[in-house]
This record gives structure tokens, C-alpha cells and sequence, in this order.
């Protein structure tokens, strides 16, 4: 008999904590239009200010978005795509924006502001694991995805790739040896038996195709090497070499970013080609 009524307490507990979570949580709209009309493809100015911090802002030219301020560098498109996903937000619900403070959004911890459309963002239903964003006259409730979406400080928008698809080199220069190519051969000086025409063209592809770990601002340490690259077209580019372990930090001059390579990835960019496929054959 005292189990039956134990169990039945415990039934009335649970029931009482769903009728608490439907109470606390807002009321759901299945036919709420997306928080904008402008596809994220079409947006072309950007800014996020977080309190205590430097706006970032962003401008698309072109088909390129580009970092404006507090620095200047080609952006990431995923990483924009990301934050402008928002756009395209479909709230669960929406509430009338009074009673900022239950909301915590009388400072809110970041305002995005895309084409003059401002989002500011609140803070988190702790039940339903959803945010609040006020948009005009209105506080809508997202995913967290899309707060989660907004970068901490400029540095990790920036695009991690070294070269533009444009720069296509026509000769790799290193201190202790070069790659070039000669009527539409690559060569290698010094030569190695090992390092065929594959070998060379996969060590020019890792150049080409060479995306960081982490590019941010240069922190001024002097450079200890350099390494050159003569394109097709256009001007040569010098890379200064900052560091070389355990992971590989080259300086673009042009830019003023420093580009950080994991120890594998530098290596492969650094190591003469014969001497590479020597590696990994031990």
C-alpha cells in the first residue's frame, strides 16, 4: 500500500513539473515568417558590437566579404553565412518588447546589424534552451545556434587561406632549396631522385591550397627566414617566416596577418619534396 501511494506522489511530481515547463515556457507560433525578408545572400553591410569591445564591420564586395574594422582582411564566407543564418531564423515565438529586464535585454551581449536592421541579443530561456533576440518593437525566441554563431572578436572571421585563388605561383622559393616551373615543368634545385613530377606538383598544390589553423594580426616578432613566391601574374609575395616549431607562423605583408600552421601542415610547406616522401616511406 505505501508503495502504490509513493509511486502515485511521484506521478503527481511529474505531472506538476510539465505543468510548470509549459507555464514558463512562451507559446509557440508553427506559422511565424522568418525574422527577415532579406536573403543573407543579398545583405551587404555588417556590424557586431559587444559591450566593451570595438565594432566589427564588415562589407560585402562583389561576390568577397571583406573585415573593414578593427582590422582589414578578406572574411570567411562560412563564418558570415553563419551569422546572417539569423535572417532566416524562424522563431519559436514572439513577445512584445516590454519588460526588458526578464528578458536581459536592457544591455544586450551583442547587437548585430545587418543592412541598418538591428538584432539585439538577450538572453537564454534556461527550459526551452532558446534565445531571445529583439528585433523593432518585438522580442523573438531563436535557436541558440545563432548566438552561438556570433564570433568573439574579429580575428576568428578572418579567411585562414594564405593565397587568393588568383595567385598562382610560378616559382616557390625556400632558403634551402626552390621549386620552379620551366616549359610547363616543375623542377626542383637542388634535384632529388625521389621527389618525381607528382611530388612536385603535390608540394606546389600545398601551397596553393594552404589554410591556417589561425590568422590574426601580426604580434611584431621578427622573422627569422623568409619565403618567396613568384606568380603567373602580378607581383612576387614574401612571406616572412616568424616562427618554424613546433608550428609554422608566415607573415603576409600585404595583409599584416600572420597565418599559424599546425606542426604537420608547416612541416609539409617547409621540407624539400625528396626529403618529405623519404619521411613518410620510414
Amino acid at each position: 500500500m505505501k508503495h502504490g501511494w509513493l509511486s502515485l506522489l511521484a506521478l503527481l511530481a511529474v505531472a506538476a513539473g510539465l505543468g510548470l515547463l509549459a507555464w514558463l515556457a512562451p507559446a509557440r507560433d508553427d506559422n511565424t515568417p522568418p525574422l527577415s525578408a532579406l536573403p543573407p545572400a543579398q545583405a551587404q553591410r555588417v556590424s557586431l558590437a559587444r559591450p566593451g569591445q570595438p565594432a566589427i564591420e564588415l562589407e560585402r564586395r562583389d561576390a568577397q566579404w571583406l573585415i573593414t574594422a578593427p582590422l582589414r582582411a578578406r572574411a570567411d564566407e562560412f563564418q558570415v553565412l553563419r551569422m546572417l543564418a539569423l535572417l532566416e531564423a524562424r522563431p519559436a515565438a514572439r513577445l512584445p518588447a516590454t519588460d526588458l529586464e526578464r528578458f536581459d535585454l536592457q544591455t544586450p551581449l551583442a547587437r548585430l546589424t545587418v543592412d541598418g536592421n538591428e538584432y539585439a541579443f538577450g538572453g537564454i530561456n534556461t527550459v526551452t534552451r532558446e534565445q531571445y533576440v529583439m528585433h523593432g518593437d518585438t522580442v523573438y525566441v531563436v535557436a541558440l545556434r545563432h548566438g552561438a554563431a556570433l564570433p568573439a572578436d574579429p580575428a576568428a572571421l578572418i579567411r585562414r587561406v594564405l593565397l587568393q585563388e588568383q595567385e598562382i605561383p610560378s616559382a616557390i622559393l625556400l632558403p634551402d632549396f626552390s621549386v620552379r616551373q620551366t616549359g610547363g615543368r616543375w623542377t626542383l634545385t637542388p634535384a632529388a631522385a625521389e621527389a618525381g613530377p607528382d611530388e612536385l606538383q603535390a608540394f606546389v598544390d600545398r601551397w596553393r591550397q594552404a589554410s591556417a589553423a589561425r590568422a590574426e594580426p601580426h604580434d611584431g616578432r621578427k622573422p627569422l627566414a623568409e619565403v618567396r613566391i613568384e606568380l603567373r601574374e602580378g607581383a612576387p609575395l614574401v612571406f616572412p617566416v616568424l616562427q618554424r616549431e613546433p608550428n609554422l607562423v608566415l607573415l603576409r605583408q600585404d595583409n599584416g596577418l600572420q597565418y599559424t600552421f599546425l606542426a604537420g601542415a608547416g612541416q609539409a610547406l617547409l621540407t624539400h619534396p625528396g626529403r618529405l616522401v623519404s619521411v613518410k616511406n620510414n
